[in-house]
């Protein structure tokens, strides 16, 4: 599968996913964006939250692999600055945007589970900045997609 496509697949699944959409406007009152690529040095701002950027980051292919490996970034954001003590414990503050950003990464990695490329079999590997930029939230993953080589086909695809 040419990674263009993929990525076009993912992103299109991701803004359709009618349990994100719902998820976005109960929690923040409208629809979550999905951007393709972003300028990191100016990544869209807190109105557009809560978001997910999708991009390449890297391939392996080759004539002596039997699958070929997608890299795709996959960058959820949101801004929430809302806090709440804890239940029964007066003493402990918690930021509910961490537990949101959690909830809405996990929406996000199942769409892209559903998103068929072959063989359904993905991993992902999750970091969280909930810290450098609060209110706003990050999550990076990377969605580590294999696709089989068939017989025939181009391994260098």
């Amino acid at each position: 599968m040419n990674i263009n496509t993929l990525i076009t697949n993912l992103a299109e699944a991701v803004a359709q996913d009618s349990d994100v959409k719902a998820w976005a406007n109960t929690n923040y009152g409208q629809d979550h964006y999905v951007f393709v690529n972003f300028d990191v040095q100016d990544p869209p701002g807190e109105s557009y939250c809560p978001y997910v950027m999708i991009a390449p980051d890297k391939k392996r292919m080759g004539q002596r692999i039997s699958q070929r490996e997608h890299a795709v970034d996959v960058v959820c954001c949101i801004h929430d600055d809302a806090s709440r003590t804890h239940a029964g414990i007066s003493n402990i503050i918690e930021y509910q945007g961490v537990r949101n950003l959690e909830s809405f990464r996990k929406l996000v990695e199942t769409c892209i589970v559903g998103v068929s490329v072959g063989n359904g079999v993905f991993d992902f590997e999750a970091e969280f900045d909930t810290i450098s930029t609060f209110p706003l939230m990050w999550c990076f993953m990377r969605a580590l997609i294999p696709e089989p080589v068939t017989i025939g086909s181009d391994y260098l695809a």
